[in-house]
C-alpha cells in the first residue's frame, strides 16, 4: 500500500512543514507515504511556468535589492531545503488544470487528507476544494482524513454542495476542531471524530531529533511567534517579562529580529524547544509549547478582546487540555499544570491512534 497525503504545500509556513511531516511520520508507521504537491490556483500551464521562473528569479533580485528581501529568500530556503530533505513530496503533483498528475509511473493505494486547513473554504474556488475533498481518486480508492481543519466557523453556501458530494465518499472522517465536526453533521449528517493535530502525536525527543543547533548554549531568552501582531499594551507585557527575568526577546517571522527570521522549520522547533517563556497567537505554537512544557501566554489578536474572540481550532485544543485560562487580552496566563497536560496528552494521544488504527483498515 502507498498513503498519499493531501494537504496544503506552503513551504513558507511553519505549521504547515511541520503538522505535514507529523502526519508522514504517523502515516509510514502502516506503510509507505508521500505527499502531493498541492500548486492549487494554478489553472494553467502558462501560469505554472511563470511561477517557476519567479521562483528562479527572486533569490537573486533579494540579493541585489533590500536586505528584508533577502532574509525572507534565506527563510524560503531554509524552508524549502526541509520539504526537500524531511517530506516525500516529489511524486504526485495537483493543480487545477490537471488534476492528479503521478510521475515516472507511480501509484497510490489510499488518500489520507489533512491535516492544517486544508477545508477552508474561504480560500478555494469550489473546484480546488474539490480536489482536497479527493474528487480526482477513483471510487475503488479508500479515502479518509486525519484531523482536517475547515478553518471556519461557518461555510458558504455555495461551498455546502461540494461537502455534501464529496464527503460521503469517505471511508472515516477525521477533523481537528469541534466545530468543523458540527459543520459536517450540519451539511452532510456524517459523523466527524475529533483528533490531535499530527504535530501533537509526535513526542517532544523525536521533535528534538531534527534540530540542528540553531540556538547557541546559555543563551536565555523569551520567544514571541505572532500572526497578527501585539498592541502596545502586549509588547510591554512581553518586554517586562523579559527584563525582569533575565531574558532577550527573540522574535520568529519578525523583521526586528534578523537574527531569527531565516529560521527553518526545524530551527523553529528549536527555538520553542529552549524557550524560557513564550507568548503568541498561533495555534502551532501552542502545540510545541505544551509538547516542551513551555509556560506561555496566548494574546487575542488586536482590535480582538475577550475569550469569546477565540478562533476554533485555539477553542478546541484549550478544551482538550484544560487551558481556557492561557487566552489573555494582556497580562501573563496563570501558570499551566503539565502533570494534567501529560496526563490529557496520553489520554488524547490513544484516542486519535486507536481511531487512525481503524481508519488505516477501512
Amino acid at each position: 500500500m502507498t498513503n498519499l497525503i493531501v494537504t496544503i504545500t506552503d513551504h513558507s509556513n511553519y505549521g504547515n512543514r511541520l503538522q505535514n511531516y507529523a502526519l508522514q511520520t504517523l502515516l509510514s508507521q502502516y506503510d509507505d507515504t508521500t505527499t502531493a504537491f498541492m500548486d492549487i490556483g494554478i489553472t494553467s500551464g502558462l501560469k505554472k511556468a511563470v511561477k517557476t521562473v519567479k521562483n528562479l528569479v527572486r533569490p537573486i533580485y533579494a540579493k541585489i535589492l533590500r536586505n528584508d528581501l533577502a532574509l525572507e529568500s534565506r527563510r524560503m530556503q531554509n524552508c524549502s531545503a526541509f520539504s526537500k530533505r524531511y517530506i516525500h513530496e516529489g511524486d504526485f503533483e495537483i493543480t487545477d488544470f490537471k488534476g492528479l498528475v503521478a510521475k515516472n509511473g507511480k501509484e497510490y493505494s489510499r488518500v489520507v487528507i489533512g491535516s492544517d486547513q486544508v477545508w477552508n473554504p474561504q480560500w478555494l474556488t469550489n473546484k480546488e476544494l474539490a480536489l482536497r475533498l479527493g474528487s480526482f481518486a477513483p471510487d475503488s480508492c479508500p479515502i479518509i482524513s486525519y484531523a482536517a481543519s475547515l478553518g471556519a466557523s461557518e461555510v458558504r453556501k455555495t461551498s455546502v454542495p461540494v461537502f455534501q458530494k464529496y464527503l460521503p465518499r469517505l471511508k472515516a472522517i477525521s477533523v481537528r476542531e469541534f466545530r468543523g465536526a458540527e459543520l459536517i453533521k450540519e451539511m452532510t449528517g456524517l459523523d466527524a471524530a475529533v483528533i490531535l493535530d499530527p504535530t501533537l502525536m509526535i513526542d517532544a525527543e523525536n521533535w528534538r531529533s531534527i534540530t540542528e543547533n540553531f540556538v547557541q548554549k546559555c543563551d536565555k531568552y523569551v520567544l514571541t511567534y505572532f500572526l497578527g501582531r501585539p498592541n502596545e499594551e502586549q509588547e510591554r507585557d512581553i518586554q517586562e517579562y523579559a527584563k525582569q527575568h533575565g531574558c532577550r526577546v527573540r522574535r520568529i517571522l519578525d523583521l526586528r529580529d534578523q537574527e531569527t527570521y531565516f529560521a527553518g522549520p526545524q530551527d523553529f522547533v528549536e527555538l520553542f524547544s529552549k524557550a524560557e517563556y513564550v507568548f503568541t497567537d498561533s495555534y502551532h505554537a501552542c502545540c510545541f509549547s505544551l509538547l516542551f512544557h513551555k509556560q506561555f501566554t496566548v494574546f487575542n489578536r488586536s482590535g480582538m478582546q475577550g475569550k469569546g474572540n477565540m478562533n476554533s481550532r485555539m477553542e478546541t485544543l484549550f478544551k482538550l487540555f484544560e487551558l481556557d485560562s492561557v487566552m489573555m487580552d494582556s497580562g501573563l496566563a496563570p501558570k499551566i499544570d503539565y502533570d494534567i497536560v501529560d496526563r490529557l496528552l496520553d489520554t488524547h494521544r490513544m484516542h486519535s491512534k486507536n481511531w487512525l488504527n481503524v481508519a488505516m483498515r477501512a
